[in-house]
């Protein structure tokens, strides 16, 4: 049984649907990615309890060497979180590929574009809560550009990471709370059921397992134990902004995102010609993404 969440709101109404159904039409990495972000969800419950905002390196580092399977389970936290991301751009190109954003109403397409800035911006929150000099780093970077934002950005860069330097405390509210609920309700609306169906959860806990147990999540250096000739690195998805960033002011980091997400939002509205038109800008961006992480990758080489 499956849930169909009303148009307008409301209750979720049940909806059977039937064995061998036929896919959806714009794929299925929609499903995988509710799948995703269930084991992502789950394996950061089991992390919580080890986590001290007071501390945030020594928890984790306690994570990694002092509990049976710990640093198993953190990279089975992380990559799922990233697979995630993934899945959803993936998704996104489908959509757009076959023209289906159409099919949901003007406010629940934006609020499923909505999903790919809320899993990077939960993503960036896990990768600050790391608390070693890249963590560090970035949460400084962070501030800055949410602080950049017009009219309200001290107050909140203040609401997302504390006063002063960026506050593990205020931060994990945010990373395991606001985000991870606002991820999970609009999955959900978008995806028309409460949890991921058993084949898709399935598939995403087995890719995600393989995953924690190829690719290690290991720690940078504690802060300040850094080198200053030493290149500090954000998350891979956002080495395209650190890169743009070294030459742009700290606004850029803001005003990228949301072109993005207004150029991809925008499809549903436009025309034959917007359309190309939006959609040559999107390649124009992401050609430029892939220029500044390249960039950031060789600086980083020496």
């Amino acid at each position: 049984m499956r849930f169909r969440l009303a148009a307008r709101g409301g209750l979720p109404a049940p909806e059977p649907v039937a064995a061998g159904t036929a896919p959806p039409p714009s794929g299925n990495l929609g499903r995988l990615a509710f799948g995703f972000l269930a084991v992502c969800v789950l394996s950061g419950v089991a992390l919580v309890p080890f986590f001290r905002a007071g501390d945030p390196l020594g928890s984790v580092e306690e994570v990694e060497a002092g509990i049976p399977w710990g640093f198993f389970l953190r990279a089975l936290h992380a990559l799922s979180g990233q697979a995630l991301l993934v899945a959803t751009a993936g998704h996104l190109l489908q959509v757009v590929a076959k023209r289906t954003e159409a099919r949901l109403t003007p406010g629940a397409w934006w609020r499923s574009v909505a999903l790919l800035p809320l899993s990077v911006a939960a993503l960036l929150g896990g990768f600050v809560l790391r608390g070693d000099a890249e963590g560090r780093a970035a949460g400084e970077v962070f501030r800055r550009v949410v602080e950049s934002l017009p009219l309200a950005g001290d107050e909140l860069a203040r609401l997302l990471l504390g006063a002063g330097p960026p506050d593990p405390g205020a931060l994990l509210l945010h990373h395991a709370g606001t985000f991870t609920l606002l991820l999970w309700l609009l999955t959900a609306e978008h995806g028309g059921r409460l949890w991921p169906d058993s084949r898709s959860l399935v598939l995403s806990a087995l890719v995600s397992l393989a995953l924690a147990g190829v690719f290690p999540v290991p720690l940078g250096p504690p802060p300040g134990a850094a080198s200053g000739s030493h290149l500090l690195l954000g998350p891979w998805y956002l080495l395209g902004l650190q890169g743009a960033l070294v030459d742009l002011p700290a606004f850029a980091g803001w005003a990228a995102p949301l072109a993005v997400v207004l150029a991809v939002g925008l499809l549903r509205h436009a025309g034959e010609r917007g359309r190309r038109f939006l959609l040559a800008s999107l390649l124009a961006l992401l050609v430029a993404w892939a220029a500044f992480t390249a960039r950031m990758l060789l600086l980083a080489r020496g």
